[in-house]
């Protein structure tokens, strides 16, 4: 590589990291940007994410970037782009890099969120040393702290149960709903301590009523119908308003801990 080439990658590193310090605030407020780090026996992978925490929609594009700094200081870039429509308090997972576990140099994965007039809108950075075998394995075993009330401690063995989504179902209707509702619940890799509960029960007339409750909160409810398109359009409603609920109580427990 020409002197020319990797000192224009070094001013795009140093470049992007100042916009990131000056702007951070700015970043991850409608539309969140988050990196997933997953170690198998000899890759690491990383995928990008993005989050929407509000009630609209949006089209934006997402570039996941890879920057590899050899030993002899050699930098090369490898990236991954396009354009996507994330609808209201949706998570989307986008392509996944892998890298190999002995990988030698310094690593640094970036991934931006661009809205509409390509602004900046959200963004995620890992920085790997070494190839990062130290690195990715505190960020593995290490979930993000975050401040938390008394009554809201860990355990001192510092295990926390993940929320369960339970069904208690009466027809096939009903136990597809709950498969299709679990499929995407899974797919889109939502963490919480909050358990989701589908309870299905007697309706009117010979259909029964289904229930989604987030936290014994009722998020939604409809009658069921056998029908393979209904089930999974109330599916895809029940778990947007299941993580609108879930970011509703996430920003709750952030005010009442700032207050």
């Amino acid at each position: 590589m020409s002197y020319l080439h990797i000192a224009k990658l070094c001013l795009l590193l140093v470049t992007f990291f100042f916009v990131t310090n000056v702007q951070a605030q700015f970043y991850n407020k409608e539309v969140v940007a988050k990196i997933k780090v997953e170690k198998n026996s000899e890759f690491l992978s990383f995928t990008a994410t993005a989050e929407n925490i509000t009630p609209s929609d949006y089209n934006l594009r997402y570039d996941f970037m890879v920057f590899n700094t050899e030993k002899n200081g050699e930098i090369t870039k490898e990236n991954v782009e396009d354009r996507f429509f994330i609808k209201a308090n949706e998570k989307l997972l986008f392509p996944t890099i892998t890298i190999n576990y002995n990988v030698e140099g310094k690593i640094i994965l970036v991934l931006l969120l661009y809205d509409g007039e390509d602004k900046p809108i959200g963004q995620d950075r890992i920085v790997l040393e070494n190839g990062g075998q130290s690195d990715v394995q505190n960020l593995i075993q290490k979930p993000v702290q975050k401040a938390v009330s008394q009554d809201q401690a860990a355990p001192q063995d510092g295990f926390v149960i993940g929320g369960l989504v339970t069904e208690n179902t009466l027809t096939k209707a009903g136990r597809d709903f709950y498969r299709y509702f679990y499929a995407e619940y899974y797919n889109k890799q939502i963490k919480t301590t909050k358990n989701i509960e589908i309870e299905e029960v007697p309706g009117r007339f010979r259909n029964t009523r289904i229930s989604v409750k987030v936290a014994d909160q009722l998020v939604w409810r409809f009658f069921s119908q056998p029908k393979k398109s209904f089930l999974k359009e109330m599916a895809d409603i029940a778990l947007n308003r299941s993580i609108a609920y879930l970011q509703q109580l996430e920003k709750q427990k952030e005010t009442f801990i700032h207050y």
